[in-house]
This record gives C-alpha cells, structure tokens and sequence, in this order.
C-alpha cells in the first residue's frame, strides 16, 4: 500500500496529515488517539509524571550522548515526584525537565520530515518558559533527520517559571510541535503579495510587527500592558495552575492578585522597566490563509535592554473567524533587563516568517484567542467588568469596584 506522503508536496503538515504520522506510529502517542490533540498545524505534547529538579539550572542538549544521561547525573539532576493529589509544584527561578508522552518513530530519519516547537501561547503570557528537548539534537526546539544517530525519539520538556510559582501534573500541554514534510528552510514564502493577505488593513510591508501602545478598556479603565507582580513576604499568592477543569474556558487564578495594569503617557509611550515582565499587543492585525502557517521569531532577540517574545504557533485560519471580520493582534511578551526603557507607540518589535503548508488547513477548530485584543493567558480568570485602582495609576494594582 502507498504510504500517503508520497503524493505530498514539502511544508508544514496540517490535521490530517500529522494524523496520518500516528496512526502509521511515526509519531507514538503512548495514549489514546483523540482529535483535540491537534491544531490546524501542530500536535500537542503531554508531560509524564516521570520529572527532574536540575540541580545547577539548565543543562543544554548536546547531541553526543542521549538526554537521559544527564538526567542519571546526581549532580545534575534530582528525580521529584508530584504530591498526593498528582500535582508538582514548580518554583520560580528553578528548572525542571519532564519526560514527554509522546515519542518519535524512527522511520522519520529516511523519509524527510523535520520539526518545530514552543511553548503554547498560554504558557508564555505566565512567564513560563517550556522548550522542548529531543534526543540527538544539540538545540532546543526542533528536530532534525540527524537526531536518530544518537537518540532514539523520545522527547522531554525543560520548563523554568520566571515571575511566579505554578503548578502541572500528568497529561496537561504546555508544548506543541510542528511537522515539515522537507527542510522548514526550503518552504518559506516571502512577498508583498503575501503580507497583503496576511495583514488586516494597513499592515506591514516586511513581515514585521510592531507594538501597539495605545488604551484600550479593561474594566473600566484605560490599560495599555499588564505587567506581573512577583509574591513577596507581605504578599503571598498560590500558585498558578497550568490547566484548565474540563468544561472551562478560564483557569481559577484571580488577575487582580498577579497583574497590575498600566496606561500609555500623553505622548503613547510606556516605561518597561527592569526585571518586569508587560503584556503588549501588536498593532498589526493578521488574517493568515488556510496554505500558510506563521512562526514568530523574536524569542532569541533583545531590542535595546528589552527581550521579546510571542509564544505560541500563528495557525492557518487565526484572525480570519473574528466577529469584527479586522483581524487579530498577537501578543507580545516583554521583559526589561538592566535598565528602564520607554518604549514608544508603533515601535518595530518582530519578525514573522511564513510556511507554505503541504496540504490546507480545512474545518479549523475555534481558537480560544480569536477574538483578543490586549488578554491574559487563560489560565487566569476574566478581568472583573468593573475595576479601581487600590493607590493610583501609578501603583497599577486594581481589585474590583
């Protein structure tokens, strides 16, 4: 029997063909197939309650030896185990590494396919950082025919909280992986003819976004970033969940505890200061075709004393079901370094580059973010309808009126 790849052209796999991929095994789910697994061109990852403390902070994939080596290593890494209830509670500022469900098959090495990941868009709106490790690989977040050499498929998460304490457990996503049928290299599209499609309205001309820094409503009040408040002695708060109860849209987290608000000036700027963490929105809105799928690339990038970061797949049909029918902005994740920045209104903040897919994406399923403007992580609650500042604007802590 012809295996189905042969008629494929090179790009980005969408639902049906990544399922194909398991059900021939090329990609071992180790659970029950079930559609919910898939995007319109990524497949989720799930963390095994098989889990690590690293000792001495993060330990960089080599490519020589398998990841489990390390992982043996006392002096590198301490197994944990989850609590009564099967929940670990990770630390900020620590990082751990779990072992992945799911498991490449090796038959992948001749037949030309390749991978790309991050972290799902909800987790990166917490300060968390989940970069997926696969045995073989000397980098983070991708796979390569070259990796069977060494490894074996199996795959792992390293996930360090930065801002707060969270929780996981057995069987959540917080990781999702993309399948190129051909190097991902050879499959980018770049044209004016493109951007055009692409960018709702007046859009970019380059395939760059950039930061809106304009108000918009946030119960009640006028907000142009949400930035995070670390606990502290006088300020204790539990930690963050990374899931949502079956049947919720919203986790249980309250904002109002985790984030204060902030405003743009009279001249639309913002001041990022050092060591915060912003959400910010683009002003870019993007309506992305059912044959192309986007990858942001400005998470290795600094921009002054500034690091930017969208996590999270743009995927084929996002923005293109928004009520308004203008497109959707996509969220940045800002952190300031060393010094206070005053970031201003239309400043460019990244790059997005383009896929060809090898096959449309078709029946797109909803997008939990398709109607966003300027949103938290839906691990958080909604914001409260009607907001007031505890001190001031200034201060930019709020509870509800």
């Amino acid at each position: 029997m012809q295996d189905p790849w042969e008629d494929w052209i090179p790009g980005v796999l969408n639902r049906d063909q990544m399922k194909d991929l398991c059900d021939r095994e090329l990609l071992s789910l180790n659970a029950q197939f079930s559609p919910q697994l898939l995007d319109e061109s990524s497949i989720d990852l799930h963390l095994t309650s098989k889990a690590y403390k690293m000792c001495k902070g993060s330990v960089k994939p080599s490519g020589k030896v398998t990841y489990s080596y390390f992982l043996k290593q006392p002096a590198l890494a301490e197994e944990i185990f989850p609590d009564q209830t099967g929940v670990f509670h990770l630390k900020s500022k620590d990082t751990y590494v779990f072992r992945l469900r799911e498991r490449l098959g090796k038959p992948l090495q001749d037949l030309g396919f390749y991978g790309q990941a991050t972290a799902k868009s909800s987790v990166g709106r917490v300060d968390v950082l989940a970069r997926l490790i696969v045995d073989g690989m000397d980098t983070y977040e991708c796979f390569a025919p070259k990796c069977f050499e060494v490894g074996g498929g199996d795959m792992y998460l390293e996930i360090t909280p930065i801002t707060f304490d969270v929780m996981v457990r057995e069987g959540i996503s917080l990781s999702q992986l993309r399948f190129f049928y051909g190097n991902p290299r050879n499959v980018e599209v770049d044209s004016a003819e493109l951007f055009r499609a692409v960018y709702s309205g007046e859009g970019s001309k380059d395939g760059s976004l950039t930061v809106d820094i304009s108000n918009t409503p946030v119960g009640g009040l006028q907000v142009a970033a949400f930035f995070a408040t670390p606990a502290a002695n006088d300020r204790p708060y539990p930690p963050i969940p990374l899931w949502t109860e079956e049947g919720n849209k919203y986790g249980s987290a309250s904002p109002t505890s985790y984030w204060r608000l902030k405003a743009a000036n009279d001249q639309s700027r913002l001041m990022i200061r050092s060591e915060e963490f912003y959400i910010l929105r683009s002003k870019e809105r993007i309506c992305v075709p059912p044959g192309i799928a986007v990858y942001c690339r400005a998470s290795d990038e600094t921009i002054g004393e500034m690091r930017i970061h969208y996590a999270g797949f743009v995927h084929p049909w996002f923005g293109r079901r928004r009520a308004s029918g203008k497109g959707t902005p996509l969220i940045f994740e800002v952190r300031g370094h060393q010094v206070n920045v005053s970031l201003a209104d239309g400043e460019r903040m990244a790059n997005l580059t383009f896929y060809r897919m090898s096959k449309d994406a078709v029946d797109p399923m909803p997008s939990p973010y398709e109607d966003q403007n300027l949103e938290l992580s839906k691990f958080f609650q909604r914001w409260p309808s009607k907001l007031k500042y505890v001190k001031g604007p200034e201060d930019g802590s709020v509870t509800a009126a």
